[in-house]
Order: C-alpha cells, then structure tokens, then sequence
C-alpha cells in the first residue's frame, strides 16, 4: 500500500473527508432500501451521513454516550439537511432502550475504541450482546475497526498505540474482536481492508496530538496525560515515520445467528 503525508489544506478538513473512505466502506455493506439502521458510537455523525446519501428510503439511528459528541452530529446533520432521515439519541450502547429485534442492521466506524474507553473490554462485549438483542434474525452488524495486529505499516502501529496511551481507548485484536461476535451469537461472514494511505507529517502530528488531548476527556471522560508526556514517548517514530491517520481500517461483517438471551442471564 501507499501512505502520503497530508498537504496543510488537506489536513484543514482530513477527519469529515477521509479520502472517501467512509464512502468506500458504506457502498459495500449489505443494505437493503427501506431499512432501519442502528449508527453505534456514532460520534459526530459523518458515518451516518453517507449511509444516508447512499439512499433516501434509509432510517438511521444513531446513538453516542457524549454530549458533545451528540451536538456536533446533529450540526453537521442539519448541515446535510438529512434531520428527516437521521435521528441522533444520547444513549449507552451497552445498556441501550430500545426493544428487541427493532433494526434490521447495525454499524459503527471506529467507535468501538471509544466504547472500551468508557466501559472497558466488557463493555465492548456487552455492546456486542445489545446489537443481538435489538437486530432481527438474520440481521448484519458491520463496525470498522484498526486491531493492532493487523497494523501494515509502522505509521499505522504508531497511530493506534498513541491514541490509546491518549484516551485510553483500546482498539481490540482481529481475534478478540471475532470471540466477541461468536460469544454474542453473530457469525463472521465477512473481513475487508480499506485504506485511506493518509498520515500526518510532523509539524501536524504535534497539532492533532495537542488537539486530542485537549478533547478527549470531554468526549471519553477521565484524564488525559500532558502534550511534554505524549511528544516524549512518540516523537522519535513520528519523525521517522509520520502518524498514521486511518491509513488502514478493517471492516468486519457480522450476521445474527441465533438468541443471545442465555448470555445475558448468565
């Protein structure tokens, strides 16, 4: 694969664009017109927003525990003019209101990081459990994630070991990741590798870096640790490598196979 450092005017608007690569990961998921999707973790609402573009039949719901991650979702849905499409709700993905069986799909982009941030490891299971309870039989989970293992480049690798030493929010391997679905009675039926080739040079590493812990607690809660910190463990491999930013993110395709009911009582 290819990575490039970002031009100064790409980087002024890198997160919502990604190179497309949000565009890339809804055209190939399994959706149906007319559904009603469920948009996890949904952050600042870019992913739901091209699910939304992709048809106009669609229903989406996306839910987020941050305030201020909810906030800016619908600023920028109302942006899109997409309010009749998309609702936003504040709510915990790992004990979520909904009845069971209400979506006919569900899928987060990289948020499930975030969930471990809040809930921890179990957390993440336990939002695997409510995807079950909440999907129809047959139903898809898709969620894109960047598990460390499967890293290609050093500039990726540094990219999710920064974040997480940040915000403490922990990408997950490919095989935890696959425990967890079996474990809440999906199958995997599906894993692709898309590429954005992005990463930040240097000087906007150093700007991301100061931005994020300046962020995070608002979003993730907890304490971040100072920039002198941060820049002192990962300065040598930015400047080597640069800092990957979603270079690489592997979509995983899960199917509801069965009742997760028993999990939940045990």
């Amino acid at each position: 694969m290819v990575e490039e450092y970002m031009s100064d005017l790409e980087y002024r608007t890198h997160f919502p664009k990604l190179r497309g690569l949000r565009s890339k990961i809804a055209g190939d998921l399994p959706i149906r017109p007319g559904m009603h999707i469920l948009d996890v973790a949904t952050g600042d609402g870019y992913f739901a927003i091209e699910l939304a573009r992709l048809d106009r039949s669609l229903k989406i719901t996306g839910i987020d525990i941050s305030q201020t991650a909810i906030g800016s979702a619908r600023k920028n849905i109302k942006k899109e003019n997409s309010q009749d499409r998309i609702e936003i709700l504040e709510m915990d993905a790992t004990k979520m209101s909904f009845p069971r069986e209400e979506f006919q799909m569900a899928v987060n982009f990289t948020g499930l990081d975030e969930v471990h941030a809040t809930r921890g490891s179990r957390g993440v299971q336990k939002t695997f459990l409510e995807m079950n309870r909440v999907l129809k039989p047959r139903a898809f989970f898709c969620f894109a994630v960047m598990p460390p293992d499967e890293m290609e480049t050093d500039a990726q690798r540094l990219e999710v070991a920064l974040f997480d030493h940040v915000c403490g929010a922990k990408y997950l391997s490919g095989k935890e990741y696959e425990a967890m679905v079996r474990k809440a009675r999906f199958k995997l039926i599906g894993k692709k590798s898309y590429y954005s080739g992005m990463k930040f040079t240097f000087q906007q590493a150093k700007r991301e870096i100061r931005y994020t812990i300046k962020t995070a607690p608002r979003i993730c809660g907890g304490k971040t640790p100072s920039f002198e910190e941060v820049w002192a463990r990962f300065r040598q491999g930015i400047e080597k490598d640069g800092l990957g930013c979603y270079s690489k993110v592997v979509l995983m395709t899960a199917q509801k196979v069965g009742d997760a009911l028993s999990v939940f009582r045990g």
